[in-house]
């Protein structure tokens, strides 16, 4: 199965996506693409070529705010401004049928590819992830440090990113 990652579409069939988690179903379903319309955050799905209406998995994206620079983690916040700004990993799922197959690993640095591209053209402390049921320990996998007072919320600082280079479930 070769797969491919795209901008989502009204052609995705969003109503047969279930990841296990309804609240994540539920925003993909309802919320993605309105989101998506408004510019408010961008979804990307990750589609098998052989069945292009059909999601695998999906990530979306958003800039994120102002973060107090004495919210983050401990050394992050040696000779930083007050505040910093970056981008937020808003939803990750991979489909219930594909999970441990590496999907989710794939999506997330398809999302971390993004943010550095986009980071190097116009700035940005860091990737933010607030992490949904009980996920912060897959993002720990991958250097994102939690917030001393919200351990659901991480970061990747983007300055020790480098563009990771992905690892395809298929191979």
């Amino acid at each position: 199965m070769a797969s491919k990652l795209e901008a989502l579409e009204r052609g995705h069939d969003v109503e047969a996506f279930d990841c296990g988690v309804p609240v994540l179903n539920n925003w993909l379903r309802n919320t993605a693409f309105q989101r998506q319309q408004k510019g408010i955050s961008r979804t990307w799905v990750l589609i098998d070529d052989d069945k292009p209406a059909q999601i695998i998995g999906f990530f979306a994206m958003a800039p994120r705010g102002v973060v107090p620079t004495e919210d983050l983690p401990g050394d992050m916040r040696k000779r930083m401004p007050k505040i910093v700004t970056g981008y937020t990993l808003t939803r990750l799922a991979v489909s219930a049928g594909m999970k441990g197959k590496g999907y989710g690993e794939r999506l997330l640095n398809e999302a971390m590819e993004k943010v550095y591209r986009v980071a190097q053209q116009v700035g940005g402390f860091g990737l933010f992830v607030d992490a949904k049921d009980c996920a912060a320990a897959f993002y720990e996998k991958y250097g994102f440090e939690p917030f001393p007072d919200d351990p659901d919320t991480l970061v990747l600082r983007i300055s020790d990113m480098d563009p990771y280079p992905l690892k395809d479930p298929e191979e």
